[in-house]
């Protein structure tokens, strides 16, 4: 209420939300009026859609009599409602990241705008700075005037997000009730290593035990898991409902309100419903999915035991997975629960095979989200072009791992590229070296365009200057030397176009060199070895085994130019094209079609491989993009 920036940590259930309400209603009170055109004073940022709706229902039951207006802005539903709730006016708005960057865009800004906002709330503030949110926040913040009161709310903090948050915030206090990052004391934690096949039964058999004391919620981690799941209890004639992204905004409104209004008993739901759900008779959490990490756990088993009312909470980890054993470890030694043999067995089974590969065994944490970025094109483009590379290449659904990290790997394996570094000479030896390389300075010097200075002797009567200077210093002609370095310096014109000669020809003088007064120096035989050597390096890709639109993309005349003249590599199409099923003869020195690159140094082939595998991914997505556009209920016969 002093106005200063705050950081807020406390359990889950133990009233958050009325601890930023009220100062920011003292705070609102104190400001003028809204007038015409002026935006709201106070924003409330929040990661999910169902906790706006909630903390917008409980503002309403402060703003009517205090005489405020307050409108929720999230995604899901039409943009045009919100709209005409906003251009009014209102004093308070609750919103996600992404409509609100909609709604200060909509009409080019004449919508609303946030030039009054001086009271700044980022609910579940650990998942707003997550790298998903985090763009989309940071671009309202920085919109806003410098002279706000932001606070922060959430009952996971961890250092990494609050060294983040930090940076919006001024002197903040921190002000931290109970454990950090904890399971409250009033919820029992069970957790059962089971079987998958079991998984059902032991469902049924927890449900049945607490069926009559209040409600429960059934966590999984993927859509069509809980709509399966919503199925097979059904079948077991429980009422229930399944809470997901996947689901229409009016029907998650819906189920949330049934839920909470005790209609149905069982809510089975993804992570969607794990943060900031408000529902008192909940009894039992069942994370029928081990969650993924830490502060996932910490926020299901927080949906039952609020307000300081007991509750209980089950976990299911199979076997298999025992990597999320070191989260659950965490959990229950953070709140003090002795773990259970079972899953300490798990666990350790687990580190041992993890050592044995040479890897460390650490915590996980959610927040490793990649983000929108604003300078690219549109997000859903960007989720489109990552589905559309996994399905081009066969890749399954990875939340673990990351699919551009899968995509290149798969296309390395494809190209299966073979290196090789060759050492030869950079010049032909023999006799007449010295001659050849004067005919090939000769021919290049007549290309150059030459500046045109007068004859210096007899030497450069009938020569261009550039030509004479080249042969005087190839030469090594005295006379012709001397008289030059009387008419110019040691670094003459004459030199210098040399040089440039010889580093078109990738010639260094094996015989002999100049110092700086134009004197010839011999040189060391080993020295001259050493510069008659040269590394060339080379790579093959093998082509053979993609479809035909990607190996027309990088054999193309135009295609090997380009890639040709942006890595300064050459590039050669080999060997034959064998459909499926047919191999080649090896034995007579057939291979399948495949590109051999060729360059001077590794970087050159480094970048023109590069090159070919951004053709090739192009050509995949563009090949899928077709097929998946043409997808339609009619086609023409």
């Amino acid at each position: 209420m002093s106005g200063r920036d705050l950081i807020g940590i406390a359990k889950t259930g133990s009233g958050k939300t009325l601890a930023f309400l009220l100062p920011m209603f003292r705070h609102i009170m104190d400001q003028p009026q809204l007038e015409s055109g002026d935006g709201p004073i106070s924003m409330i940022m929040t990661p999910t859609r169902e906790l706006a709706t909630q903390i917008y229902s409980e503002c309403r039951k402060f703003t009517k009599p205090l005489g405020l207006r307050v409108v929720a802005v999230y995604g899901g539903t039409p943009i045009s409602e919100q709209i005409g709730d906003l251009k009014p006016g209102a004093e308070i708005v609750v919103c996600t990241p992404g409509r609100m960057i909609d709604m200060l865009a909509a009409n080019n800004g004449r919508v609303t705008n946030l030039r009054r906002c001086t009271y700044v709330v980022l609910d579940e503030a650990d998942r707003m700075f997550d790298m998903g949110f985090e763009p989309q926040v940071m671009r309202i913040i920085d919109g806003i005037r410098p002279d706000r009161q932001t606070v922060m709310f959430s009952a996971t903090f961890p250092r990494i997000m609050e060294a983040l948050a930090r940076r919006i915030l001024d002197k903040p206090i921190e002000v931290q009730v109970g454990g950090r990052s904890v399971v409250c004391k009033e919820v029992q934690q069970e957790i059962i290593v089971i079987n998958e096949d079991d998984k059902f039964l032991k469902l049924l058999e927890i449900l049945g035990k607490y069926s009559s004391e209040g409600s429960a919620i059934v966590f999984v981690d993927k859509q069509e898991h809980a709509d399966m799941l919503l199925k097979e209890l059904m079948h077991a004639s429980y009422t229930c409902l399944a809470l997901h992204g996947g689901i229409d905004q009016n029907d998650r409104d819906s189920t949330i309100a049934d839920f909470k209004n005790g209609r149905v008993n069982v809510l089975v739901a993804t992570s969607v419903a794990a943060r900031g759900l408000d529902v008192r008779h909940c009894i039992v959490v069942i994370n029928y999915d081990c969650p993924n990490h830490y502060e996932d756990y910490v926020h299901r088993c927080g949906r039952t035991g609020r307000a300081g009312n007991n509750g209980f909470a089950y976990t299911f980890i199979t076997p298999e997975q025992g990597r999320y054993s070191t989260d659950l470890i965490k959990a229950l030694s953070s709140s003090g629960i002795t773990i259970p043999e079972s899953l300490q067995k798990l666990f350790d089974d687990y580190k041992r095979e993890q050592e044995m590969m040479g890897k460390k065994v650490k915590s996980s944490s959610g927040f490793t989200g990649k983000g929108f970025k604003f300078d690219e094109a549109e997000a859903m483009q960007a989720v489109e072009k990552k589905k559309f590379q996994k399905a081009a290449l066969g890749l399954q659904d990875s939340d673990d791992e990351d699919p551009e990290e899968d995509i290149d790997q798969e296309i390395e394996s494809m190209l299966a590229p073979k290196k090789k570094t060759i050492i030869q000479p950079l010049i032909p030896t023999g006799e007449k070296t010295l001659s050849e390389k004067l005919e090939l300075a000769k021919q290049l010097a007549s290309k150059i365009s030459m500046t045109k200075t007068p004859a210096v002797n007899s030497f450069t009567t009938n020569k261009p200057s550039a030509t004479a200077h080249a042969e005087a210093i190839l030469k090594g002609d005295a006379f012709s030397l001397g008289d030059i370095a009387s008419s110019v310096t040691a670094k003459s014109i004459a030199e210098q176009r040399a040089e440039l000669i010889n580093a078109k020809l990738n010639y260094i003088p094996k015989d002999f060199e100049y110092n700086d007064d134009g004197e010839i120096i011999k040189r060391d035989d080993d020295d001259l070895f050493a510069q008659t050597l040269t590394q060339r390096y080379e790579e093959e890709l093998e082509i053979n085994e993609f479809p035909q639109q990607a190996r027309w993309r990088v054999t193309s005349k135009e295609a090997i130019a380009m890639i040709s003249e942006y890595s300064e590599a050459g590039i050669t199409v080999r060997g034959t094209y064998y459909p499926p099923g047919k191999e080649p003869k090896v034995e007579l020195g057939e291979r399948k079609l495949y590109l051999a690159i060729e360059g001077m140094s590794e970087r050159s082939v480094t970048k023109a491989k590069g090159e070919i595998i951004r053709l090739i991914k192009e050509e995949l997505i563009k090949l899928n993009n077709t097929s998946y556009l043409n997808k339609s209920r009619y086609r023409v016969v």
